[in-house]
């Protein structure tokens, strides 16, 4: 079947936009249960012909979740989309503001484009609260503490091999950038079958976007602003992903040097505890020797020891 690729941002919006597709979403990638889903702030890609500029894909919700740890709590959902490693760094300014404005817990869920350095294609990065003196791990909900915590989750949508093992790789099965159909990524070939109530209704909706005029129209202007973005701040990405990967390189050269000096000193002192070890055994059998009337010169023969080192 036919479907609009969802990493396009005409497309995620839509997707969104209905919400037993959204909570579906939010909930398996988050696991747990979404009792309730409003929308507070929606930004979604357009060119602006004043600027020249595109302007980065967001949208915010006010929602009631469910745990088996924490029970019901309300929260802030933010949910990003960046096609290129550099939209990150302009993310990093939404998470301010919302902190400013809401009380609620934060939780932001990234839909990535490109590969960072974590090999799995989904991964959270969740507080764990322990107690210091024991190091072990507490439950509990605190509304204080989890206003100043940040959690968030990451997908990574080139990583993703289809697996339909579980609900959560059904899910990313829709995001797998392969099976295009055509010269550009808009719509994609799902080849999977359908037997899941929920993720049939994510497909429903691609399928309605990759079916309907309108949209076909935003997703054939959005890939060609795209192509203009990449034209204008491509190089730009590149050498920002080069830099990283030569940060993240010398971060984890550094890394091996310092174990591989800290195993050459433990070493060092392993070895020079030997030798301590050895030379108060030769003291004490030199010492016993001439307690027991033995001159330095027997000492040095029976020892096999220069009679300078006896002296």
């Amino acid at each position: 079947m036919i479907i609009a690729n969802p990493i396009y941002d005409a497309t995620f919006k839509r997707l969104l936009e209905n919400d037993r597709a959204a909570k579906f979403f939010i909930g398996t990638i988050l696991n747990c249960k979404v009792l309730s889903l409003e929308p507070t702030v929606r930004e979604h890609t357009e060119y602006d012909d004043k600027t020249g500029k595109l302007t980065l894909f967001r949208m915010d919700f006010a929602a009631t979740i469910q745990t088996g740890n924490e029970g019901e709590k309300r929260v802030i959902i933010e949910l990003q989309k960046a096609k290129h490693l550099g939209d990150v760094y302009r993310f990093r300014k939404y998470p301010g503001k919302e902190y400013v404005r809401s009380k609620l817990p934060i939780i932001s869920i990234y839909i990535l484009g490109f590969n960072l350095s974590v090999e799995s294609p989904a991964f959270g990065n969740v507080p764990v609260y322990r107690d210091l003196r024991t190091n072990e791990e507490l439950h509990f909900y605190d509304s204080f503490v989890e206003q100043l915590t940040h959690s968030a989750y990451f997908v990574q949508a080139k990583r993703i091999k289809r697996s339909p093992d579980s609900k959560l790789d059904k899910l990313l099965s829709v995001f797998e950038q392969d099976n295009f159909v055509g010269d550009d990524r808009t719509t994609k070939n799902y080849p999977l079958e359908v037997d899941d109530p929920e993720i049939k209704t994510v497909i429903d909706v691609l399928r309605h976007v990759a079916a309907d005029p309108k949209a076909r129209e935003e997703l054939d202007r959005e890939e060609y602003y795209q192509e203009a973005m990449d034209e204008m701040f491509g190089e730009k990405d590149r050498e920002l992903v080069q830099t990283k990967l030569k940060y993240e390189d010398a971060i984890q050269r550094e890394e091996e040097a310092n174990k591989t000096i800290e195993r050459q000193n433990h070493e060092l002192a392993e070895t020079r505890q030997r030798e301590e070890e050895a030379n108060n055994r030769q003291k004490t059998s030199i010492k016993n020797l001439i307690d027991k009337g033995f001159s330095p010169e027997e000492v040095s023969h029976l020892l096999n020891i220069p009679i300078q080192l006896i002296q």
